[in-house]
């Protein structure tokens, strides 16, 4: 009895030597440890979650680059191959009106109703071939693709646009026309779908070795909640994510301004 009392007393008087006797970890160490575990995991989660969102930019620009492939073939199809089928139709139905006299009145009426639908049927096809992919951008530079694009998309939305664009602008490598294109297009649909403006305004502008491209309009802009969620959170929808990769992958920004007044859109980008 003494002796299991004198060994109590020892316990009681050193607990770190009856922890060491059964080589139980020192409650010190515990503590180092477990941050520097925990800072170890962190870090690996840091770094997997940084490689996730590269690998994603790198799909995105992947997808967006085929899509921009897909389109320019799918204009080539419409504008050569669907395109010269309207025209042999056309060529027959003109045959066809030239024997009007021959037909009755109600067969003559319908031969003038299909040559107008098919003219009608050629204009869609070559309004949605240059939509997907206007040849013009390949072969005049974005200047005068724009130029067309916007005095179509006046026509069809009855929205008036003021477009500025430098005089000696030029021409621009190839994927810089194609992403400044693209933005000006997914705005001006913006525009159409959402601001209820009446007008557009966009301008092109050299400021040093960057290119700036704003877009205005005076409708009835985006709401707080909803440009804060597109500006801070990095949230945003099909169209701008779209916007916004392109321009990443060209070095570029893009900006977001709105209120009551209007919506302006200003991507920068560099060109050398």
């Amino acid at each position: 009895m003494p002796l299991k009392s004198a060994t109590t007393s020892a316990t009681r008087a050193n607990p770190a030597s009856a922890c060491n006797n059964v080589t139980c970890p020192v409650a010190g160490e515990i503590t180092i440890r477990q941050p520097h575990h925990l800072e170890k995991r962190v870090q690996e989660r840091t770094a997997e979650l940084k490689t996730a969102n590269e690998n994603l930019r790198q799909l995105s620009v992947k997808v967006l680059q085929a899509r921009d492939d897909e389109q320019r073939r799918l204009a080539r199809e419409l504008h050569d191959s669907v395109g010269q089928l309207v025209a042999g139709i056309s060529m027959n139905i003109g045959v066809v009106k030239k024997e009007a006299h021959k037909l009755s009145p109600v067969a003559a009426k319908c031969v003038v109703e299909n040559a107008e639908l098919l003219d009608q049927v050629s204009k869609e096809i070559r309004t949605i071939s240059y939509l997907l992919h206007p040849p013009l951008l390949d072969e005049a530079g974005l200047a005068a693709a724009l130029q067309w694009y916007v005095i179509g998309f006046a026509e069809r939305s009855q929205i008036k646009v003021d477009l500025d664009v430098p005089a000696d602008l030029g021409r621009l490598p190839s994927d810089t026309e194609i992403a400044i294109f693209r933005v000006i297009q997914q705005c001006l649909s913006n525009i159409h779908r959402h601001s209820e403006s009446a007008t557009a305004d966009i301008r092109i502008h050299r400021q040093a070795d960057h290119l700036i491209v704003q877009v205005q309009d005076n409708g009835k802009g985006i709401a707080k909640d909803k440009l804060r969620e597109l500006t801070e959170s990095g949230r945003s929808g099909v169209g701008l994510a779209g916007m916004r990769e392109r321009l990443r992958q060209l070095s570029g920004t893009l900006d977001i301004e709105s209120d009551g007044n209007g919506t302006l859109i200003r991507a920068k980008l560099k060109v050398g």
